[in-house]
């Protein structure tokens, strides 16, 4: 991998160790319930709107692939659940387009990643800065993760990752 993408690769991994886990012990009825009196978005939604961002990472790094994630978890706000995946399915998804990230990472040159791009919403200059902000909104949806497991009475992410170490030191 090439040294400019290691951090953001490092990023993108912390989440693929976190999110399952956080992810793994949930009741289906909870992962679909919404948040925020209702109005909120469920886990499954957050799911969802990470896989479509992991697919627009892929097409920086030129992977050509269909997103079936867009229309439902990304230009359309979140509804109540009933016609998304079961986390399950959503899970097996995640770790397959998970995989497929870290080649595409891996395979990434310093000239693909400094190549210029135009129209980034979020002052994105190169491929490497939309890796770069794919990753901060990652990691800001994981949070959000955390947010709604603890409104749903499970532990947070950061407890999960304690005891996980906790019983390794074992």
């Amino acid at each position: 991998m090439t040294p400019i993408l290691k951090a953001v690769a490092a990023s993108f991994r912390d989440t693929d160790m976190v999110l399952p886990l956080a992810l793994g012990d949930l009741k289906e009825q909870d992962a679909k319930q919404r948040v925020r009196g209702g109005a909120g978005p469920s886990l499954t939604w957050q799911v969802g709107h990470l896989l479509d961002g992991r697919v627009k990472a892929l097409k920086f790094l030129g992977v050509s692939r269909e997103n079936p994630y867009l229309a439902q978890y990304s230009t359309a706000a979140a509804s109540d659940g009933q016609d998304y995946p079961a986390m399950s399915d959503l899970l097996a998804q995640w770790r397959s387009v998970a995989a497929e990230l870290r080649s595409a990472m891996e395979a990434a040159t310093e000239e693909l990643l400094l190549k210029e791009v135009k129209g980034g919403l979020h002052a994105e200059n190169t491929i490497l800065d939309k890796l770069v902000f794919q990753a901060w909104h990652e990691a800001y949806h994981v949070g959000a993760v955390g947010a709604i497991r603890k409104e749903l009475g499970y532990p947070g992410p950061a407890e999960l990752v304690m005891a996980q170490m906790a019983a390794a030191a074992r």
